[in-house]
């Protein structure tokens, strides 16, 4: 994928009036200057000037030449948001904000429009996206929220961190337990994090672990746990750790059934679980994630490189917030 050159002279030219290499109501330098600058053609020099005057930081006088408008300094970055589902996660970020869904960009034949933008912000993005991400780098600054890729800028919880700490603290408190992951099937990238973690803290401690694949359905969940669970020995103590909070209904309703002595007999814990104990019957031991704060983050390290100029290749891993409960 080729980026047009218009494009790239435009985000350059934007990003010099947005730092303040060229002052509000200056003169553009000259076009000769800028297409020996840019080793253009006149048109594709005119072209990128065009879309600037579009986008309100230049104005264009018959007979005088290009100027930075007034505002042109305190203009808002114009920024793709992909992947965004509530208004929380946008509404305060301090660009001007183009919502784009997955679906949006997800052929190749769709990628070229996230060239008409100063930045990206990535929410969340699945296997598909990656393709686009990877063509991107380098051409376009952009920051993945949530997930974490080689090479790219990202902000990310410590999904592995988190799944590692909790198991090897509780196989350190009772070494004869038999820890299970209780996996999504299918899974996501994070549940793929949280899964590495669990399998680390298990191989360090040199312990047999399972992983038991459950099902989307509540009853298909229940069903797999009533099978799995009739195989475990009464006698030695349950770790489970669910990689998602779907998981969380059927374990709570087989431990009514089966008389689970939570945080002797079972210890369990999952993600993102904000309920109390008039929800499941205990407090759930979890780990909470701070989704706005991941993404102001981001935003932050976003601006850093349209300011600069400079792609970033490395990002932040945040540690959820553990929360202790009763399980």
């Amino acid at each position: 994928m080729r980026e047009q050159p218009f494009r790239q002279i435009a985000r350059e030219l934007s990003a010099r009036i947005r730092r303040g290499e060229y002052a509000p109501g200056a003169a553009l330098p000259s076009r000769l200057e800028l297409m020996r600058e840019f080793d253009v053609a006149r048109a594709t020099l005119d072209r990128a000037i065009r879309e600037l005057v579009h986008q309100e930081l230049l104005i264009s006088r018959h007979g005088s030449g290009t100027f930075v408008a007034p505002g042109g300094g305190a203009a808002k970055w114009h920024v793709a948001l992909v992947g965004a589902t509530i208004p929380l996660e946008y509404e305060k970020l301090p660009f001007k904000i183009t919502l784009v869904s997955s679906g949006e960009v997800e052929r190749k034949s769709q990628w070229r429009r996230l060239f008409e933008f100063d930045g990206i912000l990535w929410l969340r993005p699945e296997t598909p996206l990656f393709p686009v991400i990877e063509a991107l780098a380098g051409r376009v600054p952009q920051v993945v929220v949530n997930r974490v890729y080689p090479g790219i800028a990202y902000v990310s919880t410590d999904h592995r961190g988190a799944y590692y700490r909790i198991v090897r603290d509780r196989l350190a408190a009772h070494p004869d337990a038999i820890p299970v992951l209780l996996a999504s099937d299918p899974g996501t990238i994070p549940t793929g994090y949280r899964r590495d973690g669990f399998v680390d803290a298990c191989r360090e401690a040199g312990t047999f672990y399972e992983i038991w694949p459950l099902p989307r359905g509540f009853a298909g969940k229940l069903a797999r746990l009533r099978e799995h669970a009739g195989k475990l020995p009464a006698a030695r103590p349950w770790i489970w750790v669910a990689d998602a909070l779907a998981h969380t209904g059927a374990v709570m309703r087989l431990g009514a059934e089966l008389g689970f002595r939570w945080g002797e007999q079972v210890f369990y814990s999952d993600f993102d679980d904000e309920y109390d104990e008039s929800v499941w019957g205990i407090r759930v031991t979890s780990f909470l994630q701070d989704q706005p704060g991941l993404i102001a983050e981001a935003a932050e390290l976003l601006t850093r490189q349209m300011e600069s100029g400079e792609m970033i290749g490395d990002g932040r891993l945040v540690a959820p917030e553990f929360r202790c409960g009763e399980s």
